[in-house]
């Protein structure tokens, strides 16, 4: 049972090439042991496994050593993907200290990597025209938008 619940701040992992990847980590909350750092992960069908969890939590152990605050957190991902297979979602309770680290050069490998594919993206979708919705509704001159148009 949780003695206490706390939002945390959002934070930002430097991805490689000024890419600045955003961290919005959902809560801590503290219980008879410590503080316990909970991710939850809601992909259905494709939860984070080998090198892509490693990775991840790599780069989680190493935002969390930058807050005295969470450096000593039991880092925890909470799965709820469903097992192959299957249809229905099970909760399966990753302890992060299992987890190995990636050493640092395999680590900068799977970033760039990663970067590459986001510019390359970016630079995609900028080059194409933006394609106006025809079954948009016209939209009420007393109502601002949600979207700024």
């Amino acid at each position: 049972m949780p003695t206490y619940v706390m939002g945390v701040d959002r934070r930002y992992y430097a991805a490689g090439r000024g890419l600045m990847v955003p961290f919005d980590p959902p809560i801590i909350y503290g219980s008879r042991t410590g503080v316990v750092f909970p991710w939850f992960s809601f992909w259905k069908s494709n939860p984070l496994a080998d090198e892509r969890l490693s990775l991840f939590v790599t780069m989680v152990r190493e935002i969390l050593a930058e807050d005295p605050d969470l450096e000593a957190a039991d880092f925890q991902i909470l799965d709820f993907s469903a097992p192959k297979g299957s249809k229905d979602r099970e909760l399966k309770i990753v302890q992060a200290s299992d987890v190995p680290s990636l050493s640092e050069a395999r680590k900068n490998e799977m970033l760039e990597i990663f970067a590459e594919g986001y510019f390359a993206a970016q630079a995609e979708l900028g080059a194409e025209a933006p394609v106006a919705d025809k079954n948009e509704a016209p939209s009420d001159p007393n109502q601002p938008s949600l979207f700024g148009r």
